[in-house]
């Protein structure tokens, strides 16, 4: 029976237009201006994976080489020591399901026909919209907007990120925000009023949300730092002065405060990166229990915590079920761990209400990783559902529920989305 319902699954799930709950992908007028695509350039985390097994990135990698042949041989010699891992078969999936190729690996035999399809294919001027609409049957993506930049809104539902906010210390990073606006910041009042005309305007124009993904820089924990304690430290930093290490993150708590309540009056969508860390980063600081304060104090807040916090998946499965201002964002972790994402998946559907709980965010910058990434994670949520209607006594109902509420009808009610979009 298992077997039969998880095809079942996966037939349903392929005709969901589903919302992609966080982007990073490449806009349209970008990609065909990036130069030719091949299988060389065309990737997404398994540059992390080449990064931490030579220390360099691509462009080092290949700097001297002369032909394509020298760089598959290059390439191949990293593949042969990292091919288990889940961020190089998210390439694999990619070949597979979209440049033809037909065996299961990338060999000495087809690397120079899988190039040539991927550069042959990628520069046809209807790719990517066929396989952002026709392929992945996208909704839309709701993408990550840094300062100051446009999104296509054929394709993107932005949300503002917001790690220059906890950088207004640095007279450049004020200075290019009193310009944008048209005003000055002279004080911490003036300061917040910056950022709520930056994100009003935002939202004017469509934005759902901000964003903050300072894990990967600092810890998540933060305190209620008092008013004129921050307001004491910023009027050093307009003075010139240097602040301590202890000073930033305080200010910084002040104001990661200030945006959750801003994010609760305005009714739009907090997002937190959680979990994963890129090499050499510090995974504990990402730890999303570190963020009750911030929680419990902003109860009208909606708070989109990413990446399922992996590795803290349990934690966070329980901060959701605890704290109904919580929704769970499964993004990027099919690509990280196919057996973590079932793990979390498992328990959070014994643990989270079914509405709270976002099934898919792509987190790539290509549209063809996107559908990778979504084969991955359809191949994992059918085999949790089809096992636990099989072991855990979940009706088929309440199955196919989810797979509509977690694709798609959750994104649509958290982010305030159009029913027909």
């Amino acid at each position: 029976m298992g077997n039969c319902f998880r095809d079942e699954l996966l037939e349903i799930m392929q005709g969901i237009r589903t919302i992609d709950c966080h982007s990073h992908t490449t806009l349209k007028s970008a990609y065909y201006n990036m130069g030719e695509l091949n299988l060389f350039n065309l990737m997404s985390y398994y540059e992390r994976e080449i990064g931490s097994a030579t220390g360099k990135g691509s462009g080092q990698l290949y700097a001297d080489t002369k032909s394509d042949s020298e760089k598959w041989q290059i390439l191949k010699s990293v593949v042969e020591r990292t091919h288990n891992v889940s961020y190089w078969r998210h390439n694999v999936v990619m070949y597979r399901e979209l440049f033809d190729m037909e065996d299961d690996d990338v060999t000495d035999d087809n690397w120079e026909k899988l190039n040539e399809n991927i550069k042959n294919k990628t520069s046809d001027p209807n790719w990517y919209h066929h396989v952002t609409k026709n392929v992945c049957n996208l909704a839309t993506q709701v993408r990550n907007i840094p300062w100051f930049e446009e999104w296509e809104s054929e394709y993107f539902t932005a949300v503002l990120r917001m790690e220059s906010a906890l950088n207004l210390h640095d007279k450049n990073t004020r200075n290019s925000l009193e310009k944008y606006l048209n005003t000055n910041i002279d004080s911490l009042k003036s300061l917040k009023q910056a950022l709520a005309d930056l994100t009003e305007e935002y939202c004017e124009r469509g934005s759902v949300g901000i964003k903050l993904a300072h894990a990967y820089g600092r810890t998540l924990w933060s305190e209620n730092i008092p008013e004129n304690d921050a307001n004491n430290i910023f009027a050093k930093a307009l003075g010139g002065g240097n602040l301590s290490a202890d000073e930033i993150k305080q200010l910084q708590d002040h104001i990661i405060f200030f945006l959750a309540g801003l994010a609760g009056d305005m009714g739009i969508v907090f997002q937190i990166h959680t979990g994963v860390q890129g090499t050499w980063g510090n995974v504990p600081d990402s730890n999303p229990i570190h963020l009750i304060p911030l929680i419990s104090a902003n109860k009208s807040t909606k708070f989109d915590l990413f990446h399922a916090g992996y590795p803290y998946s349990r934690e966070i499965g329980m901060l959701a079920k605890h704290y109904p201002n919580i929704w769970l964002n499964m993004c990027w972790m099919y690509v990280i761990t196919m057996e973590g994402s079932r793990q979390s998946l498992n328990e959070w559907i014994d643990l989270v209400p079914g509405d709270r709980i976002l099934g898919f965010g792509s987190d790539v910058g290509f549209p063809e990783f996107i559908y990778a990434h979504l084969i991955m994670a359809r191949s994992c949520i059918a085999d949790v559902l089809a096992q636990k209607v099989e072991r855990d006594f979940l009706s088929k109902r309440v199955a196919i529920d989810l797979v509509y509420k977690m694709l798609r009808e959750n994104a649509i009610k958290l982010y305030g989305l159009p029913k027909d979009i």
